[in-house]
């Protein structure tokens, strides 16, 4: 049975994270319904108009319900909602999940394991569509000495302004031809802080400040590839 009372989208959404939020979200028993006959435990719930997050609450209560492993990947864009402690719907979005996740394992807490073994993940991020990181060749530029002196110097320094490292890795990680869901591990190696992709397949290192024994250490441990900042090697031939 799919069809229930008109109001049980917003009761639920106005119970777990406001009143006056969204109107007519979707039902989340529903979508339940739907995943329980449309997917397997280890099945990626796509949606293209995540709305308040209902598809997300809805596969984090059916893998608990199940044992699934069911992952979720949501898009929504900042629509402005007009309100101070939400300014867009995609805050909503994102504070839905937070709680649903936070009630489920407060749920768990203290419970018997009964068998099953592994703890549930259930960690989400959050990806904002940008231009690169990283400013690139301006092919336009005049060719005159003075046109490619302007596009070497910005260069030196070629990160944009006020981007996180976490920014720079996971662009990294996508141009290196790893999924965003790829286990990322931070290691200190001779002193700096060295982020391990895939147990090792990849070492990276956005120190801007690179020593010969940070050098051998990230060799020592044979990784596929190395990526370092091009200021790290700053001076040095």
């Amino acid at each position: 049975m799919f069809y229930r009372d008109g109001r049980a989208g917003t009761l639920e959404l106005e119970a777990l994270v406001g009143k006056g939020l969204v109107e007519f979200p979707k039902d989340k028993q529903t979508l339940t319904e739907l995943m329980e006959i449309a997917t397997d435990e280890d099945s990626v719930v796509l949606d293209f108009f995540a709305g308040s997050g209902t598809t997300a609450h809805a596969v984090l209560d059916l893998n608990k319900r199940d044992g699934g492993n069911r992952k979720f990947i949501l898009f929504q864009l900042p629509e402005p909602t007009g309100r101070e402690d939400y300014p867009t719907i995609a805050d909503i979005t994102k504070e839905r999940v937070r709680r649903v996740i936070k009630k489920l394992n407060d749920e768990d807490a203290g419970k018997l394991d009964l068998g099953r073994g592994k703890k549930p993940d259930r960690g989400f991020r959050v990806f904002k569509l940008a231009e690169s990181n990283f400013t690139t060749w301006n092919a336009e530029q005049a060719k005159d000495a003075a046109g490619l002196a302007r596009q070497l110097e910005m260069h030196v320094d070629h990160i944009r302004a006020e981007r996180t490292e976490t920014d720079l890795l996971h662009e990294i990680l996508l141009k290196s031809g790893f999924p965003l869901t790829t286990p990322v591990e931070v290691v200190e190696l001779a002193g700096k802080s060295v982020h391990s992709v895939a147990a090792g397949a990849l070492l990276v290192c956005l120190d801007r400040a690179l020593t010969l024994e940070l050098i051998r250490a990230m060799a020592a441990r044979t990784p596929g590839r190395v990526v370092c900042l091009d200021e790290g090697f700053a001076r040095n031939d």
